[in-house]
C-alpha cells in the first residue's frame, strides 16, 4: 500500500475519512493524494429565477476559490498528523469518473459515505468501487476514526473476496485479531481454489493474527446477518468483495454490498 487517494467535495470539512487516510500514511509510509473535485450545479427546474440562477454561480465560484486556496489548509492539517509526504490536487470534473481513472495511480481509494452528498451516496459510491479497479476504504461522515484493531473478514472465496483479502493484508497483519465471518471450509464455491490449508492456512501462514472462532452468515440475508456478525465479533473494520454487474450502462450494486453500505456503521474495505 504505497499511494493513497482521498476524494472529497467538501473543502475544509475534517471527517473519518481523512483521519483514516492519515493514519493509512503514517503507518504504511504512503504519500496521500488530496483530490478537490468542484461539483458545479447543473441546472434544471430548481434554478429556473434569476436569483438561483446567481446563487449556483456564486456558489460554484466559490469552490474553485477554494481549489486554488484549499492546498495551504490541507497541508497544515496533514503536518498537524505528522505527515509529510501529501500531495494537493483539484479539479472540475464529474466525481465518480474522476476518481475510477485517478485509482489507477493509487493503491487505495479513501472515500467518505454521506447519504446527504450526491457525491458521496450510495450510488456514486458504488459506481466508485465497481469501476476504480482499486480497493476503496469507506468511512461514513458520522464515524469517529480508531485505528483498526478487530478486523472481521466477510469470506466465501469468491474472486472479489480474494481480491480484497490480499488488497488489506497489510491491515490485516497491523491487526489484534482478525476473524473470519462465512463458510472457511476449502472448496465450498463452485469454481473456486482455495490454497492449501484453506483460508485459515493462509492467513496464518502470512502471520495474520486469525481468530479460532467463525462467525456463520445467512445467505438469504447476506447483508443484514455481515453486519450483525461483524457487531457481534467486535469488529471496527469490515473487508469484503463487492459484488455488483453493469446494467443497461448504469453499475448495479449487489443487495448485500448495498445494504451494507446503507446501514453498516463500521468502516468497508471493499473490493470489486
Amino acid at each position: 500500500m504505497r499511494d493513497l487517494l482521498l476524494p472529497f467535495t467538501r473543502c475544509h470539512a475534517r471527517p473519518a475519512s481523512f483521519e483514516y487516510a492519515a493514519w493509512l500514511s503514517a503507518q504504511f509510509d504512503a504519500p496521500l493524494t488530496a483530490l478537490y473535485l468542484v461539483q458545479p450545479f447543473l441546472g434544471g427546474p430548481a434554478f429556473d429565477s434569476p436569483a438561483a440562477i446567481a446563487d449556483a454561480i456564486d456558489y460554484l465560484l466559490q469552490q474553485r476559490r477554494a481549489a486554488g486556496e484549499g492546498g495551504t489548509a490541507f497541508a497544515e492539517w496533514a503536518r498537524s498528523r505528522g505527515l509529510d509526504g501529501f500531495r494537493w490536487q483539484s479539479a472540475e470534473a464529474p466525481f465518480a469518473a474522476t476518481i475510477a481513472a485517478a485509482a489507477d495511480w493509487h493503491d487505495l481509494v479513501v472515500l467518505e459515505a454521506d447519504e446527504s452528498n450526491e457525491c458521496m451516496d450510495v450510488a456514486a459510491l458504488g459506481q466508485i468501487v465497481l469501476t476504480s479497479r482499486r480497493p476503496c476504504l469507506i468511512v461514513r461522515s458520522d464515524a469517529v476514526f480508531a485505528p483498526p484493531r478487530r478486523i472481521a473478514v466477510a469470506w466465501n472465496a469468491s474472486a472479489e473476496c480474494i481480491r480484497a483479502l490480499r488488497s488489506a493484508l497489510g491491515l490485516l497483519l497491523r491487526a489484534d485479531e482478525v476473524v473470519l465471518l462465512g463458510d472457511a471450509a476449502p472448496g465450498r464455491r463452485r469454481g473456486s481454489v482455495e490454497p492449501p490449508g484453506g483460508i485459515a492456512g493462509y492467513l496464518r501462514g502470512k502471520g495474520v493474527p486469525l481468530a479460532v472462532s467463525r462467525q456463520r452468515i445467512d445467505p438469504d440475508d447476506a447483508g443484514a446477518s455481515l453486519a450483525q456478525a461483524a457487531a457481534a465479533a467486535g469488529a471496527d473494520l469490515l473487508v469484503m468483495g463487492a459484488y455488483g454487474h453493469n446494467r443497461f450502462s448504469e453499475w448495479m450494486l449487489g443487495g448485500a454490498t448495498r445494504y451494507l453500505l446503507q446501514h453498516c456503521p463500521l468502516p468497508l474495505f471493499l473490493q470489486h
